[in-house]
């Protein structure tokens, strides 16, 4: 009987570790993907240069999926990835990082670091699903 108790309270603990790591890498990608956004609405240039493929373009305002055979096109997705890609530590060091303000040799070295985790297609479908946050984020505001 006791053993079987001992096993009830291990599996408790196993279970509530496992929940507790999905809610904080959910959360953690989130804002990692808020900062994604926030960064992005900053840089102008970055989005004009985006939104000079007609593709990109009618995806973000349309919803339709382009041909660009981006990796991922919802947030989910986005979140998800960067979830796979970054240990809790990292983004939580990355986001401080940016939240104190970067220099430009600062802003190449996230930049390198982007580069490191991510292919050049994931980065690119990370800026769209930005601009499609941005996009939605506008609409609503209007």
């Amino acid at each position: 009987m006791f053993k079987w108790w001992l096993g009830v309270v291990f599996m408790f603990f196993i279970a509530t570790g496992v929940i507790s790591y999905l809610f904080v890498m959910d959360y953690a990608s989130e804002k990692a993907m808020s900062e994604i956004s926030r960064e992005l609405s900053s840089n102008e240039e970055e989005i004009n240069k985006l939104l000079e493929d007609p593709e990109i373009r009618k995806y973000i305002e349309t919803g339709e999926t382009n041909s660009k055979n981006l990796p991922f096109t919802t947030r989910k997705d986005a979140v998800k990835l960067i979830s796979e890609k970054y240990t809790v530590t990292e983004l939580a060091r990355t986001r401080e990082q940016v939240s104190d303000g970067l220099s430009e040799e600062e802003k190449v070295a996230v930049y390198e670091k982007l580069l490191e985790k991510f292919t050049e297609k994931e980065l690119l479908a990370l800026k769209v699903v930005a601009l499609k946050e941005i996009n939605k984020k506008n609409k609503k505001a209007l």
